[in-house]
């Protein structure tokens, strides 16, 4: 099953080399307890294959003088392991919102508590405008029902307080309160979101479209502009 991880994160402070070597250091570790399996090498892109694989950015969790070396900021950053694993980090010119994006393919997923888990970090380290997660290309596949709004498909965060009262077809509410974040994480599916499947897309598409009826589905435009 192909996973897709979504982080709209406000950040304190302007992109800076550490912060990007921190926010990647912490990208691997999530990706491991997801896949349970650890990478010797992670890489930076290039134009040729031969190009990348000359550009380590880690040696396990340790980052290479040419990540820590990298001379300017393109409006994306990446680092992949392997044809399955890509981690990147997009970031706008205000250098307000940053989007942390996981793409991890062909991996077993045990259950949802593992990536809540996993996921626990950035609830504590940032402020999440928005989190998304997805499988088999639920969004990508435009299974959701409207374009212009935030899809819900496995699980969706949103800055704001929703009841199970308002949302009874959601499989859970996970209420997120600290200093950094209050809000809540729907979750669609109680065992494992398939967008793939007729059922599990419905299911979203129920939540979505209770969402947007109480006001509560933003759409994408009033994040990024």
């Amino acid at each position: 099953m192909d996973l897709s991880i979504k982080l709209d994160v406000e950040l304190q402070e302007e992109m800076s080399i550490p912060l990007l070597i921190d926010i990647f250091s912490h990208m691997i570790l999530t990706c491991e307890s997801i896949t349970h399996e650890k990478e010797e090498s992670w890489y930076l892109t290039g134009d040729t294959l031969e190009e990348a694989l000359q550009k380590k950015a880690f040696n396990e969790y340790t980052p290479t003088d040419l990540l820590k070396t990298i001379p300017y900021f393109d409006c994306m950053e990446s680092i992949w392991a392997n044809e399955n694993k890509a981690l990147n980090v997009k970031y706008t010119s205000s250098g307000l919102i940053y989007n942390l994006e996981f793409k991890l393919r062909d991996i077993s997923i045990s259950n949802k508590v593992s990536i809540i888990d996993a996921l626990g970090y950035y609830f504590d380290a940032y402020k999440i405008v928005c989190m998304r997660i997805d499988t088999n290309g639920y969004r990508y596949n435009d299974k959701n029902v409207f374009p212009d709004r935030f899809p819900v498909g496995w699980m969706l965060y949103l800055n704001k307080i929703i009841t199970q009262e308002q949302v009874p077809m959601a499989a859970q509410l996970i209420t997120i309160e600290n200093e950094k974040n209050k809000g809540t994480l729907i979750i669609s599916k109680e065992g494992v979101f398939d967008g793939s499947n007729k059922d599990d897309i419905k299911k979203s598409n129920e939540i979505e479209i209770q969402l947007t009826a109480l006001g509560l589905l933003p759409l994408i435009r009033e994040i990024y502009n």
